[in-house]
């Protein structure tokens, strides 16, 4: 896997990008995490970014399993993990099969199930029948966000979601459309921070208060004026809400 990487003191941070994103969707919180001096990874997950030429499974499980290989493979146990949107997702599933890896938990904009799975699978069958372009990828990278970026931000963005393959983006959308955690939350049993955009559609910040209710302890945050992704678009808010957090603890 491409992997987006700064050194620094343990435990390392494992930032977990979302769906038609890659690790450039958290590049501003590694730096400031590599400004505080702590190590910092953003693997481009399979099918994804400039690893869009490896193979799957690109399953929500397949991808907490991929993550935990490398984790341990690199010696990097016990890890803080950072989740977005469907990287989110996969951070649950990353917490649930491999507990024993995980010691921090930071969940963004993501939710313990989809509430409109029938919905989501109907999107994945367009994205298998259509052509993988700009056309396609456009509208899922404007979802993004509440206030559209400058146009240069977005030429980017949506450069970033062209990179994907189509394969697995079929295979993730869904993955994630199928993915269920909520009933199995309760098993969590390390610090977990939730952030949710106020304006978010995807994920909204009923989504974030039904994992907060099921995990001991967890805490949710809601970001004004940022929509599905919080760190991106109130850079400001997030790393103050954030950082204490991924900064606390060994």
């Amino acid at each position: 896997m491409h992997v987006l990487e700064r050194d620094g003191r343990r435990p390392a941070v494992l930032h977990v990008h979302g769906y038609c994103q890659s690790s450039e969707y958290w590049r501003p919180t590694v730096e400031r995490l590599a400004e505080a001096g702590r190590q910092a990874v953003a693997p481009d997950l399979p099918g994804f970014g400039a690893s869009s030429s490896e193979a799957g499974p690109y399953t929500m499980e397949g991808y907490a399993d991929t993550l935990a290989r490398f984790v341990t493979s690199r010696g990097l146990e016990p890890i803080v993990v950072v989740g977005g949107s469907m990287g989110g997702v996969v951070a649950q599933h990353l917490v649930l099969r491999h507990p024993k890896l995980v010691f921090r938990l930071l969940l963004v904009a993501t939710g313990a199930y989809t509430a409109d799975p029938i919905g989501a699978l109907a999107k994945a069958d367009i994205i298998a029948s259509s052509s993988w372009s700009l056309e396609t990828v456009s509208p899922i990278v404007e979802n993004f966000f509440y206030d559209r970026p400058p146009q240069a931000e977005m030429d980017r963005f949506r450069a970033v979601a062209l990179q994907a393959s189509q394969a697995a983006a079929v295979a993730a959308a869904r993955s994630n459309a199928s993915s269920r955690t909520l009933d199995r939350l309760a098993s969590i049993a390390i610090p977990t921070l939730i952030i949710q955009g106020r304006h978010d559609r995807a994920r909204t910040p009923e989504h974030g208060a039904q994992m907060r209710d099921r995990i001991a302890g967890a805490r949710l945050e809601v970001i004004e004026g940022a929509g599905h992704t919080p760190h991106l678009e109130q850079p400001g808010a997030f790393h103050e809400i954030a950082l204490p957090f991924l900064l606390a603890g060994r």
